[in-house]
């Protein structure tokens, strides 16, 4: 570093030396140069003239000229004062510790180099490698390590410095002393003869980084089209699409706001833009209050009136009105209109305009206020409609207004995103009830909406199927599922209509959201009456009061009356329903009412899965489960504890349908929790408080609850844990893992949490997964991440069911594995001490079963290294038990079969003792270091059958880069095919089939296709695995060489 540092010091002083030949000047002081130092020949507390004149009598010139004025006061016999600085030697001046923050922008931290104006001799440089080389030290006192990361040096990436390696990259270990063993280097000779492949084979490219595939949708898999590399512009736009401005009033949430919601609304339509507006608001717009919102000037009209009313005299009444400056005037005729009006009327107090059919009235409308409803009459049908369209945007403006003035987020009832289809186009909105206004955003975070509707007196019903009103130029059609690509995602919508006007759906994400909307907007609208069961009609008066815990409806005999036999639903349900969920009632008040003895647990068990399992498939039992539930859990029954123990087992896997129940739900469990009185029912309610947290965040369970997971909850006490159950998590190494997880966890969690915990880095760059015994073929399957590990021991315990064709016993339990997933050999140095034993373990595996190309010689000596890194240092002679590990642990089962026993018994034993001393470290890193030889090892192989050659039977090897036809005997490389010459691949009837891109040269055939397809026999569970792990190794490329840089 200082050699590199002098080099740069002598470029500096060179050009400065040219450019002090031509002006005559010296380096100026500057402030961001006063630094302190510790060596103290420097201080803060200097000031500007003693720092000027210690800088210049530091410079070489001066020196120079100091040393030759005392050489000659020598030669004349005179002396100065022994502190005279001209009497010391010339000291390297030490450079600025830290240099503070200017305004210049820098590209780099090796632009800063440039601005060092220290004119620094040669000589100061040399003598100090001299003292360091004297001294045997790093550096001299007086240098300051920090400094030198702002110094240019080639040798150093950008990156490193930021990573923190600038130091590890300077000081490289020393080389070791020692010579490599004799057997080491026979072993990686014979690894590098035996292991390395030429590859003869057509290759259809090298790929060093993540290749990007020309992927095309066809009918045998789809590759995701988020693999394709975008144009600057088009990823600026869609981070600029993804990202919200801040909640605060900025030009730009009102330009792309306000701007386009009175566009959209003038005319009163919602897609329509009026001919004039382009030109209109595509000018700039200095003011975005004053130019965005309209005007109240712009909008003035006057007409007669007359009021209808239920008298018929007073009907007779016609009044002159004026509406102006947002004001509505009365005025007795025509001629009154300088004195003042009779009646005034605010647009601000107005809540909607509608037309209406009255008898004896064929042009009437309706304007609602906040305390009536008042219903007037024009001359014709047109002026109606011209008076209905200018209220109706005058309200709107008005409400723009009032939202553009504001500083402060608005105080919404309910908000979330959703879809909003009008007149077959969607739009997905975010949107937010206010009072009786549904307002609709652009953004989550902006205050000016671009929409709303006046929901009083509107028709709030459900539509099951919202699809129907969507046409083919709606941006929203290419929503689709996961299980069903073809299908959009949501399917639960409301409609509102509005009197005289097109209706509106509202597409939500969930059924749950769907019925928390239906709840609010019927509230809002003034159509939510009480109706259903009498139970239902206590829970909407509670709601309606907002009850505390001490309110005397807590005490209704709905919910104290829980001993009797139930005779009727608590909920409405259509008549065809009725009987089976009558049935779920009964069985629910059956499990809290007989005791649970512990010598006859299976019967609650068996009983709580049937309840729980039975509500799960059938979605009109979900809110009688959960009535029945809160109904025995309020102190009733004498056996209550129970009753919260199904409670518990039930949130994690559904919520109530209906938005009034899961309220109920939360207030209940809140009462209890409340409690002064510590009991169990009060633990347990804390418990069911903490699930219904975790359910409504990462949301509910697709199968029925598990044996393990209601023994968990039934014959334990699980308020005592935040994580009541627990599984056993076989490693690479054969040893356990013990897991602990609850109703809610995801794989994905449950994998995090072991890969920290055992000292792993996150599964995406180890490559690991978890997998799960199928007790039907007896493979290993994948669990995928988003899938709740609950859900994935109830299907295991299904599989195991039908395959034992009934009960399953108590000791039959899932098994899960952590096994590698994908391997990316470019992060070969990143990898942790567990990461590379396991990979060792995993290595033995397909040595056992015969997936790497190995000698006999080196089968032994792999065997060997084996032995040592497991049961450590040799005896004298080999037991029959540590030879029949290793054999089975060890060595290829095909050569063990044909190979001499004895004489492979002494083999590995001459080759074990050789192997004396050795860490289990060292025995990790030789086997690496041997097997890697092979270009292919960490590959994932896949046994197949190629069509177009005689059934040849081969290996279809995955690894990051490309997929590789490797013959099955010789482990010869037929063909390498890189991700970005593949096109499609999947299942084509039933076979596996690639699709490979083919560049043809310019005097190819006409004829000649540009694509060329693969087909391979193999297994129907094999080509969806082998699929599946295709897609995966393309999607997750990009994503780890983002993260590994």
């Amino acid at each position: 570093m200082l050699r590199s540092f002098t080099e740069k010091s002598r470029k500096i002083k060179a050009e400065m030396e040219m450019s002090r030949s031509i002006t005559g000047t010296l380096p100026v002081l500057r402030d961001e140069n006063r630094t302190s130092d510790d060596s103290g020949l420097t201080s803060d507390d200097t000031d500007r003239k003693q720092m000027s004149v210690s800088i210049s009598e530091c410079t070489p010139r001066v020196q120079r000229k100091a040393n030759r004025t005392m050489l000659k006061n020598t030669s004349q016999g005179s002396s100065t004062s022994e502190s005279s600085p001209c009497e010391d030697e010339a000291k390297p001046m030490p450079l600025p510790r830290r240099v503070h923050q200017t305004t210049t922008e820098r590209d780099s931290l090796n632009s800063y180099a440039e601005d060092y104006e220290y004119d620094i001799e040669e000589s100061s440089f040399e003598r100090a490698e001299e003292g360091i080389r004297n001294e045997n030290e790093k550096y001299a006192d007086y240098v300051n390590l920090h400094e030198f990361v702002a110094i240019k040096d080639d040798k150093v990436v950008y990156s490193e410095i930021v990573k923190h390696r600038s130091v590890e990259k300077e000081f490289l270990p020393a080389l070791p002393s020692h010579q490599p063993r004799h057997w080491e280097a026979r072993l990686i000779q014979a690894a590098e003869k035996c292991l390395s492949v030429v590859d003869g084979a057509d290759s259809e490219g090298t790929s060093t980084g993540p290749s990007v595939s020309p992927y095309h949708v066809s009918d045998v898999s789809r590759i995701s089209s988020n693999n394709r590399t975008e144009s600057p512009g088009s990823r600026k736009s869609s981070k600029l699409s993804r990202n919200s401005s801040p909640r605060v009033p900025s030009h730009h949430s009102y330009e792309d706001g306000t701007a386009y919601a009175i566009r959209d609304l003038c005319l009163g339509s919602d897609y329509y833009t009026p001919p004039d507006a382009s030109a209109r608001y595509s000018a700039g717009t200095p003011n975005s209050r004053t130019s965005l919102i309209p005007s109240r000037e712009t909008m003035e009209k006057a007409g007669y009136w007359t009021h209808l009313t239920d008298s018929r005299i007073k009907s007779l009444k016609r009044r002159y009105v004026i509406f102006k400056n947002g004001q509505i005037s009365f005025y007795r005729k025509h001629g009154n209109r300088d004195e003042e009006p009779v009646t005034k009327i605010n647009i601000a107090d107005i809540r909607s305009v509608s037309k209406i059919e009255q008898q004896g009235a064929a042009y009437a409308f309706q304007l609602v206020t906040a305390t009536d409803k008042m219903n007037f009459m024009t001359e014709s049908e047109k002026t109606t409609h011209d008076w209905v369209t200018i209220l109706t945007a005058a309200i709107k403006a008005t409400t723009l207004r009032e939202m553009a003035s504001r500083v402060t987020p608005i105080d919404a009832s309910i908000s979330g995103w959703m879809t909003r289809v009008k007149c077959g186009l969607s739009k997905k909105v975010f949107a937010a009830l206010v009072n009786q206004k549904l307002m609709f955003f652009k953004n989550s975070n902006d205050l000016v909406p671009n929409g709303f509707l006046c929901i009083q007196g509107a028709q709030i019903s459900e539509k099951q199927n919202g699809t129907e009103e969507y046409s083919g130029s709606s941006d929203e059609q290419l929503e689709t599922t996961k299980d069903h690509p073809n299908q959009r995602k949501n399917n639960d919508s409301l409609c509102v209509q509005i009197a005289n006007e097109d209706p509106v759906y509202l597409i939500l994400r969930t059924s749950e959201d769907k019925e928390k909307w239906l709840y609010f907007l019927k509230s809002a609208s003034g159509s939510a009456a009480l109706c259903g069961t009498t139970f239902e009609i206590l829970v909407q008066r509670m709601m309606a009061e907002n009850v505390g815990n001490d309110s005397p409806l807590w005490k209704d005999l709905l919910f104290t009356s829980g001993e009797e036999i139930p005779k009727d639903t608590m909920t409405s349900v259509d008549p065809s329903e009725r009987k089976k969920t009558l049935e779920i009632a009964r069985a629910c008040q059956l499990f809290v009412s007989v005791l649970m003895r512990p010598q006859a647990t299976q019967y609650h068990i068996d009983l709580a899965q049937n309840i729980l399992s039975t509500a799960v498939q059938q979605e009109y039992l979900r809110n009688e489960v959960y009535s029945q539930l809160i109904k025995m859990t309020s102190g009733s029954m004498p056996f209550g504890l129970q009753g919260w123990k199904l409670l518990a087992l039930t949130i994690p896997l559904f919520l109530p349908k209906q938005y009034s129940l899961l309220w109920l739900l939360k207030k209940h469990i809140s009462r209890w929790v409340d409690l002064p009185n510590e009991s169990d029912e009060t633990r347990m309610a804390i418990f069911c408080e903490s699930a219904l947290d975790r359910c409504l965040r990462v949301g509910g369970r697709q199968e029925g609850p598990s044996r393990l997971e209601v023994t968990s909850v039934l014959t334990r006490d699980v308020t005592r844990t935040k994580f009541p159950h627990s599984i056993s998590v076989k490693l690479p190494n054969s040893e356990y893992q013990i897991v602990e997880f609850d109703g809610s966890t995801e794989i994905g969690q449950c994998l995090s949490s072991l890969c920290l915990k055992l000292g792993m880095r996150p599964a995406l760059l180890s490559g690991y997964a978890l997998y799960m015994n199928d007790p039907l073929t007896h493979s290993l399957l994948l669990l995928k991440g988003k899938q709740k590990l609950c859900d994935a021991l109830s299907t295991w315990e299904t599989h195991s069911r039908d395959a034992q064709r009934g009960r399953v016993s108590n000791d039959c339990a899932a098994a899960l594995s952590l096994r590698m997933r994908h391997y990316w050999s470019h992060l070969k140095s990143t990898e942790t001490p567990i990461e590379r034993q396991f990979l060792v373990w995993r290595a033995s595996e397909e040595i056992v079963n015969g997936r790497i190309p190995l000698s006999n010689q080196l089968c032994e000596s792999l065997a060997a290294l084996y032995a040592q890194m497991v049961f450590g240092d040799a005896n004298h002679s080999l037991s029959d038990q540590q030879f029949d590990f290793i054999g089975q642990r060890f060595y290829p089962a095909k050569m063990l079969d044909v190979a001499c026993i004895k004489s492979l018994r002494l083999q590995i034993n001459t080759n074990w003792s050789e192997l004396i001393g050795m860490s289990e470290q060292e025995c990790v890193r030789v086997i690496l270091q041997v097997l890697n030889k092979w270009p292919l090892f960490g590959s994932d192989l896949h046994e197949a059958s190629m069509r177009t050659d005689n059934e040849r039977k081969i290996y279809l090897a995955l690894n990051d880069h490309s997929v590789s036809l490797l013959d099955r005997r010789h482990f010869d490389v037929i063909r390498t095919i890189p991700y970005s010459s593949l096109s499609t691949f999947g299942q084509f009837q039933q076979d596996f089939m690639l699709t490979v891109i083919r560049p043809l040269t310019p005097g190819s055939h006409p004829d000649e296709a540009p694509k060329e397809r693969l087909t391979f026999s193999m297994q129907k569970n094999e080509i969806e695995q082998l699929t599946l792990h295709l897609a995966e190794y393309i999607r997750c490329q990009k994503l780890v060489w983002k993260v590994s840089k």
